[in-house]
């Protein structure tokens, strides 16, 4: 069930940033489609790892679709929230396996505990749209922060997926 979520919601994920794309739009289709067939290898041969190389490869997908937008995409909050269901049902689902079968409840408790953590997403993608669209006077100050706080995301995302590894 939570490797169905993960392929499903991969396939949305790389359907989403090709709605305002023309230029490259050839480019973006093929990384999507690779992220979403990185996803589904990854449900069925088991393997966490191909886990994270298809959302870098989704990631990049979106990342290049920004590149043709003109102006910010009011959506972000709603595709970080659902790449993070996405990553987190797949790995649930490959950590579900090695479970022993028949413990009831289980599931349900994975999905709400999912939901939840996926609603957090979004609010907090939510906070950070709302504050990048705030207007201030750039200077060298808040340059420094912003490359400060985009290095300290960076290194916990590395450190996060160090301990899963």
């Amino acid at each position: 069930m939570l490797a169905v979520l993960a392929v499903g919601l991969a396939v949305w994920l790389s359907s989403y940033p090709l709605a305002e794309l023309e230029a490259i739009s050839r480019l973006v289709r093929l990384i999507g489609v690779a992220g979403v067939a990185l996803m589904v290898a990854a449900m069925v041969i088991g393997v966490p790892w191909v886990v994270g190389w298809a959302t870098v490869t989704l990631v990049a997908e979106y990342g290049l679709s920004l590149i043709a937008r003109n102006s910010v995409d009011l959506w972000a909050p709603l595709y970080a929230a659902a790449l993070f269901l996405m990553v987190e049902s797949a790995y649930a689902s490959l950590e579900g396996r090695a479970r022993i079968a028949g413990l009831s409840g289980r599931l349900r408790r994975e999905i709400g505990r999912l939901l939840g953590l996926g609603l957090g997403a979004a609010a907090l993608a939510a906070l950070v749209l709302a504050l990048a669209s705030v207007p201030v006077a750039y200077g060298l100050l808040v340059q420094v922060a912003g490359v400060g706080a985009a290095a300290a995301v960076l290194t916990t995302l590395i450190f996060l997926v160090k301990q899963r590894a």
